[in-house]
C-alpha cells in the first residue's frame, strides 16, 4: 500500500479532472443546438410567432448562452486548476521515491477509469421530476391502441413523435411545449405519450434537461417505424418524419394522424377540446 499523502492527493486531483472536462464538448454540443441553430431558426422567421413571442424565445436563448458558456470556462478552468496541482503533487512524491512506477500508474489509472464511469451513469441516470413517466411496454403494446387500453384508459391522448437529435423536435419541447400544456392544467382526462427513437443516452438527458413531463417510451429503429406506421395508418413504404402528431381519443380511436404542433397552440387547443368534450359512449 501506498502510504505517500502527496501521491494520493495528486491521484484523487487528477481522476477528479474527467468529472468536469467530458461535459465541455457535450456543454458546446448544447450551445450550437440550444443558442446558435435556435437563434438561426428564430430570425429567419420560421416560427409564425408575434415580435413579443419572439422577443421571448430570443430571451431564453441569450440565457442559455450565459449559462453554457459560464459552464464551460469554469470547468475548462477548473480542469486547469487541477491538473497544476496534480502535476506539484506528484512531483514531491516523485522526490520522495515510494511506491514502484507500476504500482502508482495502476492506481492512477484505475482512480480515472472509476470517475469516467461515474461521469458515464451521471449521464444515463434519470432523475427527472414525479411526473415525467418512463414506460416499460409489454409485449402485447405494439400499437397505440394497445397502448392506450394499457395505460391511458378514457383519457384524450396527445402523441409525439421525435427524435433524440431532431432539431425541430427539440424546439417544439423549448419553447411551445409547456405554454401547450398550462391550457390543459386543470384537467384529468388528457395525456401526453413521448415515443422516441435515436440514442438511448442521449433520451434520458434530454428529457431531464427539457423537463418533458409526460408518458415517455424509447423505441429500436425496427420498433419505432413499425409503431409509428400503424399510428399514422401507412405501410412498410411510408417515410418517418419527425416530429410527427397523432391524437387518440378517449375510446382509445386515433382520430387524427398528422396532428397540429404544439408551435400551433391555437389550432392545437381547438382540436384538443373538441376531443375532451365528447363523451364515451
Amino acid at each position: 500500500m501506498i502510504r505517500s499523502v502527496s501521491f494520493w492527493l495528486a491521484a484523487l486531483l487528477l481522476a477528479a479532472i474527467p468529472l468536469l472536462v467530458m461535459d465541455i464538448p457535450k456543454h458546446y454540443i448544447d450551445w450550437t443546438r440550444e443558442v446558435h441553430d435556435e437563434m438561426i431558426v428564430t430570425v429567419h422567421n420560421q416560427y409564425n410567432l408575434s415580435k413579443a413571442e419572439k422577443g421571448d424565445i430570443l430571451d431564453n436563448i441569450l440565457d442559455a448562452n450565459k449559462t453554457l458558456m459560464a459552464s464551460m470556462y469554469l470547468k475548462s478552468f477548473g480542469g486547469v486548476i487541477l491538473l497544476c496541482l496534480s502535476i506539484f503533487f506528484f512531483v514531491r512524491h516523485g522526490r520522495q521515491r515510494s511506491g514502484s512506477l507500476l504500482k502508482t500508474s495502476g492506481i492512477v489509472t484505475l482512480l480515472l477509469l472509476l470517475s469516467i464511469s461515474l461521469k458515464v451513469y451521471s449521464w444515463t441516470a434519470f432523475s427527472g421530476n414525479a411526473n415525467v413517466r418512463l414506460l416499460d411496454l409489454s409485449a402485447s403494446d405494439t400499437s397505440l391502441t394497445a397502448i392506450h387500453q394499457a395505460h391511458f384508459k378514457g383519457k384524450v391522448v396527445y402523441v409525439d413523435f421525435w427524435g433524440t437529435t431532431c432539431g425541430p423536435c427539440l424546439d417544439e419541447f423549448r419553447n411551445f411545449t409547456k405554454p401547450l400544456k398550462s391550457a390543459f392544467k386543470n384537467r384529468t382526462d388528457i395525456a401526453y405519450f413521448y415515443v422516441s427513437g435515436g440514442h438511448k443516452l442521449v433520451w434520458k438527458q434530454q428529457l431531464q434537461k427539457l423537463d418533458i413531463e409526460g408518458s415517455h417510451v424509447f423505441l429500436n429503429q425496427l420498433d419505432y417505424a413499425r409503431m409509428y406506421r400503424k399510428a399514422v395508418k401507412g405501410n412498410e413504404n411510408t417515410s418517418i418524419a419527425m416530429p410527427r402528431y397523432v391524437i387518440i381519443d378517449k375510446t382509445g380511436t386515433i382520430t387524427d394522424t398528422d396532428a397540429p404542433r404544439p408551435s400551433d397552440k391555437d389550432k392545437l387547443i381547438s382540436k384538443l377540446n373538441k376531443y375532451l368534450t365528447d363523451t364515451i359512449n
